[in-house]
């Protein structure tokens, strides 16, 4: 095969360039077994391009975060994609003689850490001289100031965290040090980062915390760093007038959001999936009780008046949880009125209700969200009322479980396999929650009435015997009384 055309390297160079990380990885295992020129150049260019990757992810590591959304999807400093693979090539170029030391650089601080620095402060003066080259127009910043629920993302603000990458480089790796227990040399340094990045720059405190931030999986943890840059950044009347505030307001800011989302989550007009509403609230009470433990704040202050709300709100939201709940499992597995003899009667297991379906579904995911929302109840001051729920409806579904049993031991129900059916539901909504102990209860008495059914199955002649030997002798004896005499 002959080689490929000017415009087909360049199209080929645009598609490699513009693949993900998993498809170039895919490409580089695929291609080679095409054969031929073409598939041997389209290959070279596949490992040319994931070599430059790794180079370019080994010197802009400290802030490779900041060109993702968090998971948590609480506002951060976040960077257009885009952009990182476009300063990279800006940054990069007339700099090939340094690239190779990139290759193969182990851990720690060595001759690849002054070039991947070198190319960081190239990507900076990229940004700042030729913006319009690296920063997509449908992404350019608008004229607006930034905020707390929306930080502003600029080249101007990438530019300044460029400049911090080679403090960012070691600070990340102080990182989990920071976030536990500290010592006060530990303390220390982080104080003198700070005081280093503001060196740099009057924003330079709050973009290391920008990039340090994009590190942590768990957003209330970074409260821990943000209280311990100074002294007194503990104390909300000093910390709410600094620049480190906007990392409690985001916050803050990321509740209340969550907060009105699982109100909606929890209207009665539609049963949405609770999965979500569980981590929201979990999340929430992870927030909540790390400002707690980590900062003093006044209750007449608006953090205070902020996060006083947002209890108040999920506390009433949790207890209308746990009335649905309620409601939802006497709906799925509902008692009537039998009569007894004339006019008394009593409540009973409802056998003919539907075995499964939405009432059965609804309830279930209920019981579930109520059961993960262990954590979040203790810091919303629900958990007693947990807990009574769940004593409630282990004595309602046992109950209703063991009477349904007993009705088909005796022969009172129509159907046993749909009551069995119903009862296997009880089960596991005892399981869901959590009273197990209940559970395995019903399921053995389940499972003995199921085998006393499969044997009356499996011997059906037993009553027609009887029944058929009854006829045979009556016929017989009529028969001989009709003629005595051949006897």
């Amino acid at each position: 095969m002959s080689s490929l055309s000017v415009a087909h390297r360049a199209a080929l160079q645009a598609v490699v360039q513009a693949a993900p990380d998993a498809v170039l990885t895919q490409l580089r295992t695929a291609v080679p077994s095409l054969g031929g020129d073409k598939a041997a150049e389209l290959t070279a260019m596949i490992v040319q391009e994931a070599r430059d990757r790794a180079r370019r992810d080994l010197a802009f590591a400290p802030l490779l975060p900041l060109f993702q959304p968090r998971a948590d999807r609480t506002p951060a400093l976040i960077f257009p994609p885009a952009v990182l693979a476009r300063v990279w090539r800006e940054a990069r170029a007339g700099e090939e003689a340094f690239l190779g030391l990139l290759d193969g650089a182990g851990v720690g601080e060595g001759e690849w850490t002054l070039a991947a620095d070198r190319l960081c402060a190239r990507a900076a003066a990229v940004l700042r001289d030729r913006p319009r080259d690296v920063w997509p127009d449908d992404q350019w910043p608008r004229q607006t100031a930034g905020s707390a629920e929306a930080p502003a993302a600029s080249p101007a603000e990438l530019a300044g965290c460029f400049d911090l990458a080679p403090l960012a480089r070691t600070a990340v790796a102080r990182l989990s040090v920071w976030l536990e227990r500290p010592d006060d040399n530990q303390l220390a340094g982080l104080r003198l980062l700070i005081q280093d990045c503001l060196a740099i720059s009057p924003e330079g405190g709050r973009r290391m915390i920008d990039i340090l931030f994009a590190h942590v999986a768990d957003a209330e943890r970074m409260l821990r760093i943000v209280t311990r840059t100074s002294r007194l950044a503990d104390t909300e009347a000093i910390l709410s007038h600094s620049e480190m505030g906007v990392f409690v307001e985001r916050l803050l800011t990321s509740v209340q959001s969550r907060v009105q989302r699982i109100a909606a989550c929890l209207s009665p007009r539609d049963r949405p999936d609770m999965t979500q509403a569980v981590e929201d609230a979990t999340w929430c009470a992870g927030v909540l009780a790390e400002m707690d433990m980590t900062l003093m704040v006044r209750p007449d202050s608006p953090w205070g008046k902020t996060a006083r709300m947002a209890r108040v709100q999920m506390a009433g939201q949790l207890s209308g949880l746990m009335k649905s709940t309620s409601a939802a499992v006497h709906a799925a597995l509902p008692m009537k009125r039998q009569v007894l003899t004339g006019r008394m009667t009593r409540l009973c297991p409802w056998l003919e209700a539907p075995a499964k379906g939405e009432p059965i579904e609804a309830a279930a995911a209920l019981l579930s969200a109520v059961s993960g929302l262990r954590g979040a109840a203790n810091t919303f001051g629900c958990e007693a009322d947990r807990m009574a729920l769940k004593t409630e409806l282990t004595d309602y579904l046992s109950t209703w479980a063991n009477e349904a049993l007993d009705s088909i031991a005796d022969g009172d129900v129509a159907d046993p396999d749909q009551a069995l059916r119903l009862v296997g539901t009880a089960a596991r909504f005892l399981t869901l929650v959590e009273a197990l102990e209940a559970a395995r209860a019903v399921r053995r008495r389940a499972a003995a009435a199921e085998a006393a059914r499969a044997t009356t199955k499996a011997t059906p002649g037993a009553p027609t015997s009887v029944t058929t030997g009854a006829t045979t002798g009556a016929t017989t004896g009529a028969t001989t009384g009709a003629s005595p005499g051949v006897v």
